[in-house]
């Protein structure tokens, strides 16, 4: 869902109803500075805490492929090659999501300072 789609003109208009009661237009300059003003708070703190929310997940994905590592190791140990070969592509998964996980954070990071 794209950022526009996160705070609309009803959302906007349910937390301040003193604009809907004066029947504020969301063309009207009045409606469009105010809409603007709460469009770019909304979206600050939607984003500050979408950060936060992948920040754990990377935290989450490292730790399993820092386990799945450790257990392709004693399987390397123990000569079982194919059970390392199995746990090795469950690594690159986890190294593939952090990876798309830091993309995305990036993405949050470029977009708050946008807006």
């Amino acid at each position: 869902m794209s950022l526009n789609q996160k705070y609309t003109w009803a959302d906007f208009l349910r937390e301040n109803p003193a604009h809907k009661e004066k029947k504020t237009k969301r063309t009207s300059s009045e409606g469009k500075k105010a809409f603007e003003a709460a469009y770019k708070k909304y979206i600050k703190g939607y984003l500050s805490e979408r950060q936060t929310q992948l920040a754990t997940m990377e935290k989450r994905a490292a730790e399993r492929q820092n386990e799945l590592t450790a257990k392709v190791k004693e399987l390397r140990k123990a000569k079982k090659r194919a059970k390392a070969t199995f746990y090795q592509t469950k690594v690159g998964k986890q190294s593939a999501a952090i990876a798309s996980i830091n993309k995305q954070m990036d993405r949050a990071k470029m977009l708050s300072k946008k807006v």
